[in-house]
């Protein structure tokens, strides 16, 4: 059974198109996690991350929205609107941001008698107050009945001790609560292959924008599920396609965001579609989170479209054209009509169960011993010598391996002991990496 995660209180940042409300996500997340241009209308989906300010005993999660009031060349102001007043009504918290610089607008009295309508308390905060004229027109917005704006500079980082100070004045004080540990998936794809449908699907509501537009989704949007008990955390990234046909700067972010998105994953779920043929794309992407030893599920979708292709089916066509993925777990489902959706979820919980291998150093040893004594290593010359192993991480099972020459590991080697060593433990649904490492001998012994 899917349900949302136990959430914390929610502070929600609405505004306006281009008053600095990502910069000012960023700022108070501590990193720069939403993309930030001068593009009105970058911000689409609802940006979800946890927040903690120890010095003054805050504990929240923190929600980056649309611009309110966006005319969008792609006609999803609708839909940017939809989340805005979505998230609005999940907040405790709003957060008004305007912009000191261009003082009172139209539009900002448009968000001010939107928010008024709510009876969510509202914090106003005029950002980019970094000059003299900035901070003296902050008064001004005081009209709109949400009593002294905050001056802040997301860019520069100033004034957030006022806001933390009026945040304790509305929230509670953070209770200290082991978290679970977060099994984070990373959903990888083309454009309009159903990643942000599968999201909502999970979720039961339009949690991200779906569209027929390519590239509706920017950010890599998080989304905190719970499955049976196990807490995971979805990734939902942008569709990814050839870098020749990055146009712009907020596509040139996006695929950034995509690419970070693979390296703090625990598992990447490549999104297939089934109604279309295997791309290039599709090979190129398998490949980058292969060489990042990521374990991967391979996910047929749209198969209501294709309703006659079996599984078996499925799976020749992904080893014909993605070889490199033999042994990866595969499913297929819809995300119109629900099936299939369940088995990717099990998968998930699957995959992390055999990433979580851990070996004892005698094991380990014994067993890295016993790879090299079966394997025939053919050439002449030197050879190479493998001499102690420790483990290092998890999900991959990492391993480090003095060894005699680094130079004498081949990839065909270095190949051919992972393929032994996953079928010494059976392990057959996620990656196993070796660093290796020359063992220093010392003046004496080499003499």
């Amino acid at each position: 059974m899917i349900t949302p995660k136990n959430k914390k209180p929610l502070v929600a940042i609405i505004g306006r198109p281009n008053v600095g409300k990502s910069s000012l996500f960023n700022r108070v997340v501590g990193e720069r996690r939403a993309i930030v241009d001068s593009t009105a209308g970058v911000t689409r989906d609802r940006f979800v991350l946890p927040v903690r300010v120890p010095d003054y005993k805050l504990g929240f999660d923190i929600m980056d929205t649309g611009g309110i009031g966006i005319v969008d060349n792609h006609n999803l102001e609708d839909s940017v609107e939809y989340q805005i007043v979505t998230g609005l009504a999940a907040s405790d918290v709003v957060l008004f941001v305007v912009d000191a610089r261009e003082g009172v607008t139209l539009l900002d009295e448009e968000v001010a008698k939107y928010l008024r309508k709510s009876d969510v308390p509202v914090v106003m905060v005029a950002n980019k107050c970094e000059t003299r004229p900035a901070q003296m027109a902050v008064s001004d917005f005081a009209s709109f009945g949400f009593g002294d704006p905050i001056p802040v500079s997301a860019q520069e980082g100033q004034g957030f001790s006022d806001l933390y100070k009026r945040l304790t004045e509305i929230l509670p004080e953070e209770q200290l609560v082991e978290d679970r540990e977060s099994i984070n998936v990373a959903i990888l794809g083309r454009r309009n292959t159903g990643k942000s449908s599968f999201v909502n699907a999970l979720t039961g509501e339009n949690r991200v924008i779906v569209s027929d537009v390519a590239g509706t989704t920017r950010d890599a949007v998080d989304i905190s599920v719970d499955y049976n008990g196990s807490a995971i955390t979805l990734i939902d990234t942008a569709g990814v396609h050839r870098k020749g046909k990055v146009n712009s700067s907020i596509e040139y972010y996006s695929l950034a965001r995509s690419d970070q998105a693979i390296q703090r994953s625990d598992i990447t779920l490549l999104f297939v579609d089934m109604s279309q043929t295997v791309a290039r794309m599709d090979k190129e992407l398998a490949r980058t989170i292969k060489d990042r030893y990521k374990a991967i599920i391979v996910v047929g979708t749209k198969h209501d479209l294709v309703p006659d292709i079996t599984i078996d089916q499925f799976r020749d066509i992904i080893d014909h054209k993605l070889p490199h993925l033999q042994g990866a777990p595969i499913a297929m489902m819809s995300n119109v009509t629900k099936k299939g959706i369940d088995r990717v979820m099990r998968d998930i919980l699957t995959v992390y169960e055999e990433g979580q291998l851990q070996l004892g150093t005698g094991v380990l040893n014994r067993a890295m011993q016993s790879v090299f004594e079966n394997m025939r290593i053919r050439g002449r010359g030197e050879r190479p010598r493998f001499y102690y192993a420790t483990q290092l991480n998890t999900l991959p099972p990492t391993f480090l391996l003095f060894v005699n020459k680094n130079r004498l590991f081949s990839k065909e080697l270095m190949r051919a002991l992972q393929n032994e060593f996953r079928r010494k433990f059976k392990i057959t649904k996620v990656p196993v990496r070796f660093v290796l490492r020359e063992r220093k001998r010392s003046a004496a012994k080499k003499g």
